[in-house]
């Protein structure tokens, strides 16, 4: 059976052409037990040793990376199944298969999401690709909340900068009663979303509208909510290669990262039925920026618990809501102390 696996890896050149790399991939295939918990375990530590960083993924951890490419590839419907399958022998190509996700997530340093072109997001599976960013919103534990406490006029909720879609169709599976518009500047990210669209079978209730922003927006909402490009230039190229695979123009907004919050807060206020707001989530540093620079313009916050990576949990304000009310009808620059 090793010989097999070898020639297979061979043949397909989904060895990493390291050797230290190498070494470690045929000493596994070279154990006389070789089980799922033994596979996920192994993942773990080549990717840990790789500097591989979790990308959110599950509980943030290398070890939750390993075990969903293993589920996937060996097809489980759950990635924490019980002992009788994770200590259940493996055959020669249930083991080529997971060895294959585990290379590729260490050469191409993508996210696990993008392997399976799936990600969850509050339950419900989305489709995923490299044009769009991987669901992680810290907003979906809110949403409730949020639907509830919209005071409805026309019933139409604008996600902007929307992505796959997710927050967008989650809130219209939520509410029956509501039509989503859900806008983006780049087409292939709304290719993205029309697929959503379709899987979560919502036709009648959820449209894509491509342009720049509030570009071609035609309607005034009850509910404008956005997870929208926040990160400044320098944190940018500081940050993981994940990161720098998932698209940049969803990501990073300028120099201190408030290129599109400006924009969105200038802007908004005309796109809001008289009763409606906005809700947006922009990340920590970007929180501190708006606190400071924004100081006259009522903001509620939502204080969420964010993995870390290293300790457990991080309390983080991250996403504000603001009133139509209250957002500024003349020039940003006049409420910026």
């Amino acid at each position: 059976m090793m010989q097999r696996l070898k020639d297979f890896f061979a043949k397909r050149r989904l060895i990493s052409g390291q050797a230290l790399r190498d070494r470690r991939y045929h000493a596994f295939l070279q154990r006389e037990k070789k089980t799922p918990r033994d596979l996920i375990y192994f993942g773990r530590r080549l990717m840990w040793r790789y500097g591989l960083h979790p990308h959110f993924l599950g509980n943030n951890t290398l070890l939750d990376n390993a075990r969903y490419l293993t589920a996937y590839a060996l097809g489980w419907p759950n990635p924490n199944p019980d002992a009788t399958i994770l200590d259940a022998p493996l055959r020669d190509a249930d083991i080529s298969r997971v060895l294959t996700l585990f290379e590729r997530r260490i050469r191409e340093r993508i996210p696990v999401e993008y392997i399976t072109q799936e990600a969850e997001y509050l339950g419900r599976r989305f489709y995923v690709n490299e044009h769009v960013l991987v669901p992680r919103s810290l907003m979906s534990t809110r949403f409730q909340d949020f639907l509830a406490n919209t005071h409805w006029s026309n019933r139409r909720v604008l996600d902007l900068c929307t992505g796959s879609g997710c927050i967008g169709i989650t809130l219209a599976l939520l509410n029956p009663d509501i039509q989503v518009d859900l806008a983006d500047i780049s087409e292939q990210a709304l290719q993205v979303a029309a697929e959503n669209i379709k899987r979560h079978g919502l036709e009648n209730r959820v449209r894509c509208i491509q342009g720049d922003l509030f570009e071609n927006i035609q309607q005034r909402y009850d509910l404008i909510i956005s997870n929208p490009p926040y990160v400044a230039s320098n944190h940018y190229r500081r940050g993981p290669q994940e990161f720098k695979n998932e698209p940049r123009l969803a990501l990073e907004s300028g120099r201190d990262g408030m290129d599109i919050v400006k924009r969105m807060l200038r802007e908004a206020g005309a796109y809001l039925n008289p009763t409606g707001k906005l809700i947006a989530e922009v990340g920590f540093p970007t929180a501190k920026k708006i606190k400071r620079q924004y100081r006259n313009l009522p903001l509620k916050w939502y204080t969420y618990r964010k993995p870390n990576g290293k300790t457990a949990f991080l309390a983080i304000d991250g996403v504000f809501e603001c009133q139509a009310r209250d957002l500024p009808t003349k020039a940003i620059q006049d409420i910026i102390k």
